[in-house]
């Protein structure tokens, strides 16, 4: 028999005082718990118990033998508790992709928060727009803003992200504002290159839904860089609103078509599997879920 699950039926005999209520706490029949302490006994060569039909009692060996027991158990829950929460410790090293403007410009400003508040974590933010492979880039949670392919990682949607029209006022003020989505046809649209279609925007309103094949002379890779050419008046085009939110609240930039939906995208996190997810990319994902939850940025 086992001689720790033994004791521990011993001692929960002696606090409830009897087998049968022993017994049914530790969801087990009475005649078992009778047997382990009376094995134990055998074992340690003493009586532990005086027993009665009704109730026990400790002979003088049990009850030296029930103090040093109830210690010693105390001190086994004691370092298994500390085992589980360095278990569930966030500690040791992370390496997270982020999407490059988001970023910059929504990750890095919170980092100070993380860092208080998961001190043991070796962050690795990896900046990538291109959606690397996770398994053979070495990073263990990803973040996304676009259509997910079938894949065996494990995707979760954290926000649907708004996406707009916009232009400079000395642009519009020099090419026009666009009233209907066809109009974007006249001018020059900054298109951000690593879209699956990035030249083709598309448009609901109502039922209707109005695509767009847009031209302009400059692309870009890089949603930062398509926000600063915006800014010098060189273009128009559709963004997601968290790239541009300060600049048109600030009046740098103006909303056009604001009636008209944009194809919006998701928010996502990804990682390899469902299985064991290890607490430093838990605690990633819950410091991504707060940001979006105190952002204007997403639907």
């Amino acid at each position: 028999m086992n001689r720790l699950a033994s004791m521990e039926i011993f001692v929960a005999v002696v606090e409830s005082g009897s087998f049968a209520a022993a017994a049914e706490k530790l969801g087990i029949v009475r005649s078992v718990a009778s047997r382990r302490v009376k094995w134990l006994e055998e074992q340690l060569q003493a009586r532990l118990l005086h027993r009665t039909t009704r109730s026990v009692a400790l002979t003088p060996a049990g009850l030296q033998f029930y103090r040093k027991v109830r210690e010693g158990l105390g001190s086994i829950r004691d370092a298994e508790m500390e085992l589980h929460a360095k278990r569930d410790e966030a500690t040791g090293k992370l390496v997270a992709g982020v999407p490059m403007s988001f970023g910059l410009m929504h990750v890095l400003p919170a980092l100070a928060s993380f860092r208080l508040s998961h001190p043991n974590i070796e962050l690795e933010i990896v900046f990538d727009d291109a959606k690397s492979d996770l398994v053979k880039s070495g990073i263990d949670v990803s973040l996304r803003i676009s259509e997910l392919a079938d894949s065996s990682m494990v995707a979760r949607r954290l926000a649907t992200i708004r996406h707009a029209v916009v232009a400079s006022p000395a642009y519009l003020a020099a090419r026009g504002i666009p009233l209907e989505p066809p109009d974007l046809a006249r001018h020059d649209c900054l298109v951000y290159t690593m879209k699956l279609q990035p030249q083709r925007w598309q448009f609901t309103r109502a039922d209707t839904e109005s695509v767009v094949s847009v031209r302009g002379g400059i692309s870009a890779n890089n949603s930062l860089a398509i926000r600063e050419i915006l800014l010098a008046g060189m273009g128009i085009s559709l963004v997601p609103i968290y790239l541009v939110d300060q600049d048109l609240r600030s009046g740098a930039l103006k909303e056009v078509l604001a009636d008209w939906k944009a194809s919006d995208l998701a928010l996502s996190v990804i990682y390899p599997t469902r299985q064991h997810v290890p607490s430093t990319v838990r605690a990633f994902i819950a410091f991504v879920e707060k940001i979006v939850e105190h952002s204007s940025f997403s639907n």
